[in-house]
């Protein structure tokens, strides 16, 4: 039966597959007494462990725990990587160990001391689902001269798993939230559109990884990974997910943002106009807490308008652009456009919530204005004294 792993069409003939069959017909004793019970099409089964030489494995590319570091990989390189072909494998091999150098250092210590404790699994000829950093520690141990280390425990699959079964047995190990490993939580959301991709349904998701998730849970997080998509796109890196590594709750928030705005039957020019403020504000640094004062912005008529004025300042750019305008502002001390504005529809929502204590909110009038240096030049701009005659008005306003 053919199935198609990993980019590469595989049977239970292969030439990979052979090879294994081969090497254990040879070797009887690669056969070990560990095992590893799976869930497979609803049954559980238990896996036969090997002791194989590091070269009949090959690292999966499709691993979760890796897949944006992969992204940036290919982009650097051009190209796909074959793990089967020796130079890549290398390449593949590096990421792997560079992904944690601290933990991949504790693993080759762990390794060193007391051998490979838990096996990994394999495709049935050979691609390593679960396992592929301790491939990689193994795989450096043996380079630097330590024979023994040059063989992997991996229990083998059957050959005939569809993707969508691949998929389960590696989400089911690595993903369920009482035992889930070291996935980055972009990495996690691109591991939930994989499953998405290979055919499986939300809910399947859900129930293949033994609870904590329920099919809500993964829509959100999907909606959650589109907004990302549609960021980097805005921002001229598509795909480039590492750039949205140490913001990704941001996108939780902007994402609750959105859904308000649905709810209330919000036009849809004024919705995709408010992602795309979000995504320029999230690009030029404002913290994740203070995206979620959008709500705040968003209900009062007037502030909105304000913020709704950051549109011109939030259009799509090519790669680098709005960080040359970011970089810019900073160098002269400033907030970009969009930023300044946001700014100031928050200052404007704090004042409306205490509207009713005047006397507060004319000390801090005082204060910022005390702040001014009287002397600079930029007093005569004439947007400035445009503004020195609207609090003179006000001004006039309180006294009578």
């Amino acid at each position: 039966m053919l199935t198609r792993v990993y980019g590469f069409m595989s049977n239970e003939n292969s030439e990979d597959a052979l090879k294994i069959n081969e090497y254990v017909e040879k070797n009887p004793s690669c056969k070990i007494s560990k095992t590893i019970s799976i869930i497979l099409q609803g049954k559980k089964i238990d896996l036969q462990t090997f002791r194989l030489p590091l070269d009949l494995t090959y690292y999966n590319i499709k691993n979760g725990r890796f897949a944006a570091e992969y992204i940036d990989l290919i982009k650097k390189e051009g190209h796909e990587l074959n793990p089967k072909n020796p130079d890549d494998s290398k390449k593949i091999q590096s990421l792997l160990f560079e992904l944690d150098p601290k933990q991949s250092r504790i693993l080759e210590k762990d390794l060193q001391q007391h051998g490979q404790k838990d096996p990994g699994i394999m495709t049935y000829d050979g691609f390593v689902i679960n396992g592929n950093r301790r491939r990689s520690v193994l795989e450096e141990l043996g380079s630097l001269g330590h024979s023994e280390f040059k063989f992997i425990e991996v229990s083998r699959l059957p050959p005939n798993v569809s993707s969508q079964d691949l998929w389960k047995v590696e989400a089911g190990i690595q993903l369920s939230r009482n035992v889930q490993l070291d996935y980055g939580p972009i990495n996690e959301l691109l591991k939930f559109k994989e499953g998405i991709d290979s055919g499986l349904m939300p809910r399947e998701i859900a129930n293949a990884l033994y609870g904590g998730f329920k099919e809500n849970d993964i829509l959100e997080k999907l909606e959650q990974l589109q907004l990302i998509i549609e960021y980097l796109n805005f921002i001229g890196e598509p795909g480039v997910f590492n750039r949205a590594k140490r913001i990704h709750e941001h996108f939780i928030d902007l994402q609750n943002v959105l859904k308000g705005l649905k709810k209330y039957g919000a036009e849809l020019d004024e919705i995709i106009s408010v992602k795309r403020i979000g995504f320029q504000l999230i690009h030029d640094g404002v913290p994740q807490r203070e995206i979620r004062k959008i709500k705040d912005i968003l209900s009062n008529d007037k502030s909105k308008k304000e913020f709704l004025k950051a549109r011109e300042y939030s259009r799509p750019e090519e790669q680098n652009k709005k960080k040359e305008k970011r970089i810019l502002a900073e160098l002269n001390d400033e907030f970009t456009e969009a930023r300044i504005i946001f700014n100031n529809c928050l200052d404007s929502t704090k004042a409306l919530s205490e509207s009713q204590q005047p006397e507060k909110l004319l000390r801090r009038a005082l204060t910022n204005l005390e702040s001014i240096d009287f002397d600079s030049n930029l007093l005569q701009k004439p947007g400035i004294t445009s503004l020195i005659s609207e609090i003179e008005s006000i001004i006039k306003r309180i006294k009578k």
